[in-house]
């Protein structure tokens, strides 16, 4: 290689290397800039909160209602529970245990603490440590019931099959 020839590499090397870091720079700019501005959501207050709408017709505590699941189960005691929606209506939905390791799911009315399902007990199988995939093995299985799925429309026309 002649000296000519490293000269001009050496040159077009400097440019190219400029170029790129000029261009991160620019890139990381413009980063910022894009990032600053979306971490903050706008502050809007419509006419209708769903939060208090729902939550002005709970009128039973979270506790009270995890102890009528407890005692819908003989010697039951909860180990989870949340205020969820099913099949269109806010419930309290728990996961019971009794003595004998068989798990229920109690769903609870929070307007009025009544109990709306108990499922059939599932026993429980515990394959290692915690409770992870190989953990509960259809721990928490309905059954087939479907307690949670919309029914679907009766028709009085019957489903076709095959080619018509």
């Amino acid at each position: 290689m002649n000296t000519q020839n490293f000269v001009a590499n050496k040159k077009m090397l400097a440019l190219i290397i400029g170029v790129a870091i000029f261009a991160t720079a620019g890139v990381s700019a413009a980063s910022a800039q894009v990032q600053g501005s979306t971490d903050q959501k706008p502050q809007i207050q419509g006419s209708i909160n769903l939060q208090q709408s729902i939550m002005s017709n709970v009128k039973v505590s979270f506790t009270d209602a995890a102890n009528t699941a407890a005692s819908a189960i003989t010697n039951g005691k909860v180990i989870g529970g949340s205020l969820t929606i099913a099949q269109g209506y806010v419930v309290y939905n728990f996961k019971v245990v009794d003595d004998k390791n068989m798990a229920y799911s109690v769903i609870i009315d929070p307007a009025n603490g009544s109990v709306l399902y108990t499922s059939p007990g599932h026993e429980m199988k515990f394959g290692g440590f915690g409770m992870g995939h190989e953990g509960m093995k259809g721990g928490f299985k309905h059954g087939g019931q479907g307690w949670n799925k919309q029914q679907a429309p009766s028709t009085s026309t019957p489903p076709t099959t095959g080619t018509q």
